[in-house]
């Protein structure tokens, strides 16, 4: 029987990822984590769908994006603008699930861009959306002379019809105007962790049953019986005893733990969701503590959430929201808006009502999102002494 080296194994799972991925020239390397250039910059192809798509059935991947995606929507958002306008728009949203259809919007970080088609129904002369459906991108492409998004069919390229087609970039550029996929800066250390789940899987399989030695300490043992020493030890399981003639001992080898594998994957959990969330450590847990750690990562990621809202509001009010106005010949202006925080941080509130200034009670209740109390309802508060948060002069700020 010939033995599989771990060699030939390694070059049998890489080539099998790779017939599965149909990743067709981009090499993946047993000793070197190279990311696939060629693909993340030459997207909208099988391969590249079927590589995108692939990493997101990694656990690490789709939670920091459903953190992002989740960053996103806890924005609060509203539609503002002329009174006519604005009911105009709600009125053709409301039979559709529009926080949903938000969500889906996000689509385009991990793929570069994404599409949806936008479906009318006409009730009692007015126009209202019945549906926003995903269209996944490999039907579109992007004209190389005009820029525009094409339907891609079997006969050639066809222009798309107009109000139709809702499409979501993330950072095009002339060379690609596409967009650029958030999960190429995922690449390496993805590989790495499945290349360390890999060789995990093969260290547990080898060492399952521990190695078990015979130790004869003098003389010789017929090569008879040493063979079937070696096939009696072979067959010992766990909880097993047996008596074995001829030896002195009998040893189990102990091939160590996986904790380094362990380590290995966590760390590249850890890139994988800084890639995403943009939750970059700033500071050691030992300099700051826990809480104001958590707090720059809170920060971080708000920021980064803050960009895509933005981004979605201005790509919704030059599209869906121009076409309903247009389609119901309604003249007045409407804009979807996220409610982007612009105040100061409570602890510089705190400060400065220590110094003195004067701040209405309802808005330290909405900031610290406390409910006020109501006339002749039970409160608890800590009246006797004066409230002093920064070491200023006490004040009651309540």
């Amino acid at each position: 029987m010939k033995e599989t080296s771990l060699s030939d194994k390694k070059v049998g799972t890489v080539r099998s990822l790779t017939k599965k991925l149909n990743i067709g020239d981009v090499l993946f390397v047993r000793n070197f984590i190279e990311a696939p250039v060629k693909l993340f910059e030459k997207p909208a192809t099988e391969e590249y769908f079927d590589l995108i798509e692939y990493m997101l059935l990694d656990y690490q991947i789709e939670t920091a994006l459903e953190t992002r995606k989740a960053a996103v929507l806890s924005i609060p958002h509203f539609f503002d603008g002329d009174e006519n306008a604005v009911d105009t728009v709600k009125r053709a949203l409301e039979d559709i699930d529009f926080e949903q259809d938000l969500k889906l919007f996000l689509n385009f970080l991990p793929y570069g861009c994404y599409f949806f088609i936008v479906n009318w129904k006409l009730e009692n002369s007015f126009y209202k959306v019945s549906s926003i459906d995903p269209a996944h991108p490999r039907y579109f492409a992007f004209d190389r002379t005009t820029g525009k998004p094409v339907l891609r069919t079997p006969l050639g390229y066809k222009s798309l019809p107009d109000r139709r087609i809702l499409y979501f970039r993330r950072n095009p550029t002339p060379e690609n105007s596409w967009g650029q996929s958030i999960l190429k800066a995922c690449y390496p250390m993805w590989k790495l962790k499945y290349e360390t789940i890999y060789q995990l899987y093969l260290y547990q399989d080898k060492f399952a049953n521990p190695p078990v030695a015979a130790i004869k300490k003098e003389g010789d043992i017929p090569e008879d019986k040493v063979e079937q020493l070696t096939r009696d030890l072979a067959q010992l399981q766990s909880g097993a005893s047996a008596f074995f003639q001829g030896v002195d001992e009998v040893i189990t080898i102990n091939p160590g733990n996986t904790s380094d594998f362990w380590t290995t994957i966590e760390k590249c959990d850890a890139a994988i969701s800084k890639a995403i969330t943009k939750q970059t450590l700033t500071m050691n847990n030992a300099e700051v503590g826990a809480y104001s750690l958590g707090k720059v990562h809170q920060e971080t990621l708000e920021s980064v959430a803050i960009l895509d809202a933005q981004y979605l509001a201005r790509k919704l009010n030059i599209t869906l929201i121009k076409w309903i106005l247009e389609l119901n010949n309604v003249k007045g202006k409407c804009e979807f808006k996220f409610e982007i925080p612009n105040e100061a941080d409570l602890k510089d509130i705190f400060e400065a009502i220590d110094k003195g200034l004067k701040v209405p009670a309802s808005y330290l209740y909405r900031r610290l999102n406390v409910p006020e109390p109501k006339d002749g309802e039970e409160v608890i508060a800590n009246t006797p002494q004066p409230i002093s948060l920064s070491g200023g002069k006490p004040v009651n700020f309540f």
